[in-house]
């Protein structure tokens, strides 16, 4: 429960720099009386002002600053919660906001937003509407329950029966519903290009391993083929080669045939350049008798004797001539046989030539193969890379899938926490459970206002009254004093429902003119009997226009003037 002890303010409104204090639980019932402007509605704004930051009178903030001073507007509440014991300091001008516990000072390690919500869900566990609803009627700026929206009906039943956490909760759950939305699609997202990354992953690796594959087996082949190719040609040089070492050795006699030939030659030209002396030496004796060089006389038994001599000596050398053409035949032939041989061994070593540039070119080949498949070696490491790389993104790709299945399950979790939270869930039961009791004591403070209707509240918040012949009314075909009654009966069933849940159960019942207004006699004599009836449960303060028609029905009062522009209070009894 709250109880609230005191309230004071200084440079607040009409309040000078004179700190004016106000004891919230000493009596039980408080008069506060005063002119119009003489500072008595100060305490609501004070209270609506240091819990919440606001005017009760709807005055702009600024406006709150005392117009003289402009300067040091401080307000400060003290109140108890269960055992503990708060002070809340407000100001302006500088600006102040402190909220000290057993005290100590709560730091303000946030906005001051977050600070005053900390305030209002922690603390006070009432809004600004539903402290307007439970400890404050006024009758300027104040808006009755029935004046409301639904919804804000609605908000203010849930802030009394302490089941606005649900709204919270629901608020909460949304927000988080919307994370794990967003979660769940940045999961689905990565989860689909995990799944492009594999699989164009999966079908590179099959690529290289194919490539490897086909590769290393293409490699392979040409290696024995090339080999094979090598084997032959090396046996076909070496059959080349003793070919023409057989070969070689055939015409070894070469230069001596060649020798032979050349003599042979030579000795024939000499042979006929002597059978052309002789003839000449014939020519000789058959053209002269007579000798050039000594003028004898040459005989004709000389002559035939010379003549068939050289005769002699050319049928010798033409006989040789004859045997020497016979050998230069013979050694022309063998000469032509040795050439013709020649002409093989170099057509045959012009092939092993040929044959040994293959074997090198195929060795060369053999090179590059086997380069080829180290190359294929290094690719194989490569791919080995891409397989970790593979196994990476599947055990990326399952922490996402089972990451995207909780958020599932959490979602679903989440979806069926909404349905209870909602408006038609749990709230809607607890409320149902509280209407009876709710439109029990409506009834009942009606009837003791001495306004008998039956009057009833639905799960909307949407009224039923019947009154007379039990015709059917709504609040609006009330005249200004029954639609008071109605507010106020309200009022104090906000605060008994208040009081049993122990939710925004508070000491303090302040009632701003309400006396002035269009309660009549009766229903005064009847509001008062039922504020008395409180006792010592709560402390309420009256205030009004017409302390002399009231001082009577209370014990203590108090009383405000202005002088000299600044409000004061004179009497507090």
């Amino acid at each position: 429960m709250l109880v609230f002890k005191t309230v004071k303010w200084k440079n607040f409104l009409s309040t000078g720099n004179v700190e004016t204090e106000v004891y919230l639980d000493r009596y039980n019932t408080v008069l506060v009386s005063g002119d119009n402007g003489a500072g008595k509605s100060t305490v609501l704004d004070a209270l609506t002002f240091v819990l919440f930051g606001k005017s009760f009178r709807g005055i702009n903030i600024k406006g709150l600053v005392n117009s003289i001073n402009e300067k040091d507007c401080v307000v400060e509440v003290e109140f108890s919660s269960s055992k503990d014991m708060y002070k809340i300091k407000r100001g302006l001008k500088p600006k102040v906001f402190e909220i000290y516990k057993n005290g100590t000072l709560i730091p303000q390690n946030a906005t001051v937003r977050d600070y005053q919500q900390i305030l209002e869900e922690s603390i006070l566990k009432m809004s600004y509407k539903a402290f307007c609803q439970v400890v404050i009627l006024g009758s300027s700026n104040y808006i009755p329950f029935m004046r409301l929206t639904n919804n804000d009906r609605r908000k203010i039943v849930e802030d009394l029966l302490d089941i606005n956490i649900f709204s919270v909760m629901s608020n909460m759950l949304k927000a988080r519903m919307s994370e794990n939305k967003d979660k769940l699609q940045l999961a689905s997202n990565r989860l689909n290009v995990l799944v492009t990354k594999i699989e164009g992953n999966r079908e590179l690796i099959n690529r290289m391993e194919k490539k490897a594959k086909e590769s290393t087996t293409s490699c392979k082949e040409d290696l024995k083929t090339t080999n094979d190719q090598i084997k032959e040609l090396m046996e076909e040089v070496d059959k080349e080669q003793k070919l023409v070492d057989s070969l070689m050795g055939t015409i070894e006699c070469e230069n001596e045939v060649s020798t032979k030939l050349i003599k042979a030659e030579g000795l024939e030209k000499q042979l006929k350049t002597n059978i052309k002396k002789i003839n000449k030496k014939i020519e000789f004796y058959d053209e002269n008798n007579h000798c050039p060089t000594c003028s004898q006389d040459i005989t004709n038994e000389h002559k035939e004797n010379e003549v068939t001599k050289n005769t002699e000596k050319i049928d010798e050398i033409t006989n040789a001539i004859d045997k020497i053409g016979d050998t230069i035949k013979e050694t022309e032939e063998l000469l032509k046989k040795v050439n013709s041989t020649m002409v093989d061994i170099r057509r045959l070593e012009k092939t092993i030539y040929e044959n040994n540039s293959s074997i090198s070119a195929h060795n060369q080949y053999i090179t590059k193969l086997n380069d080829n498949i180290e190359e294929i070696a290094r690719d194989r490491e490569e791919l080995d890379d891409e397989r970790e790389n593979l196994e990476k993104l599947e055990l990326e790709f399952k922490k996402f899938d089972k990451n995207k299945e909780d958020l599932v399950e959490i979602r679903s979790i989440m979806e069926t926490s909404a349905l209870l939270i909602r408006d038609g869930g749990i709230k809607t039961k607890i409320i149902r459970y509280y209407l009876p009791v709710m439109n029990k004591l409506i009834n009942q403070y009606l009837s003791s206002m001495d306004f008998f209707c039956q009057f009833t509240l639905d799960e909307d918040f949407s009224e039923s009254i019947k009154s007379r012949y039990r015709d059917d009314f709504t609040y609006y075909n009330f005249s200004e004093g029954e639609r008071l009654r109605i507010d106020l009966s309200l009022l104090l069933v906000w605060r008994e429902i208040a009081r049993q849940k122990n939710s925004v159960n508070c000491n303090l019942l302040i009632l701003d003119e309400i006396f002035d207004s269009s309660l009549d006699a009766v229903g005064t004599e009847e509001f008062l009997k039922i504020l008395d009836s409180f006792g010592s449960k709560a402390n309420v303060f009256v205030i009004t226009h017409k302390a002399d028609l009231l001082m009577d029905k209370f014990k203590n009062h108090i009383h405000f003037e202005k002088k000299n522009n600044f409000s004061r209070i004179i009497i507090a009894t």
